[in-house]
């Protein structure tokens, strides 16, 4: 019996690091497979970011040219401006000292600078003009057209780009009107009623802004706003709205949208 046991023991000892050893094999191997996924997920994730590296790289040299563009158009508005108030100046000398010395101007002169106050004002600028049809879909930034002009006394204002543009130095008055549909006119598939915000802006800077919402079905909304700017010559001006608007927007003879204005002093 004693030897049977003996054999026993020696079989269990034989067998034991055999089981231990087939145990560790398993183990390493799920190891190994875990390692490789890890790798792959990392490989992955690399690739990720290299890509996001990539695309602010090309937003961030984007950003770089707008700034640039920016930069020299506000430097080349700033040297007009600049050049056309020292030309004002040399003018203003040039009118003060012939009156001194009690001189007529050569003749033709006036003709050519039409800086003569007598001049400048012998025609008043003045404009009233007003959209000439219910409308929809406005993208980002679009500069409103009045289209239709009842008044353009100086022919300042033009109604193919919707400008107004300062013929001389002055103090000027503006008026804009907008309108917003409590329904949907014929072609608007927008599921929203009319809501939209419209900026007067002088140059590229907002001087003003109204905005029009309607909430209810058919009631429509309206909205006007009223500016005194003081203006070089060659400044403009323009009603823009400043992101999309949504459902449709009225024009027609129960409600325009209109833009006016005129030259106080």
């Amino acid at each position: 019996m004693a030897s049977w046991n003996c054999r026993l023991v020696l079989l269990f000892c034989l067998f034991s690091p055999l089981k231990a050893e087939n145990e560790d094999s398993k183990w390493r191997g799920k190891m190994e497979e875990q390692m490789r996924k890890l790798a792959a997920m990392v490989e992955d994730q690399g690739r990720i970011i290299k890509g996001q590296n990539s695309e602010i790289a090309a937003l961030k040299e984007r950003i770089s040219e707008l700034e640039t563009k920016s930069e020299v158009k506000e430097a080349s508005e700033k040297q007009i401006h600049s050049s056309i108030h020292k030309t004002d100046i040399k003018i203003d000398q040039i009118i003060k000292t012939m009156k001194e010395q009690q001189k007529p101007f050569p003749s033709g002169l006036q003709k050519r600078l039409l800086l003569d106050s007598s001049i400048v004002h012998e025609t008043p600028i003045a404009f009233y003009a007003y959209i000439s049809h219910d409308f929809t879909h406005v993208g980002n930034d679009h500069v409103f057209i009045y289209d239709t002009v009842v008044t353009n006394s100086g022919h300042a204002y033009n109604n193919y780009s919707g400008i107004f543009t300062a013929p001389s130095r002055g103090l000027y008055a503006f008026a804009y009107s907008i309108a917003v549909a409590g329904h949907h006119i014929s072609g608007d598939h927008d599921s929203n009623l009319g809501e939209i915000s419209v900026r007067l802006v002088r140059n590229a800077s907002p001087v003003g802004s109204i905005a029009a919402d309607t909430e209810s079905v058919n009631e429509d909304e309206m909205a006007t706003g009223f500016a005194i700017l003081y203006l070089d010559a060659g400044d403009i001006v323009k009603v823009v709205n400043p992101s999309k608007g949504q459902g449709s927007f009225l024009s027609n003879l129960r409600e325009y949208w209109t833009f006016s204005g005129f030259r106080i002093d």
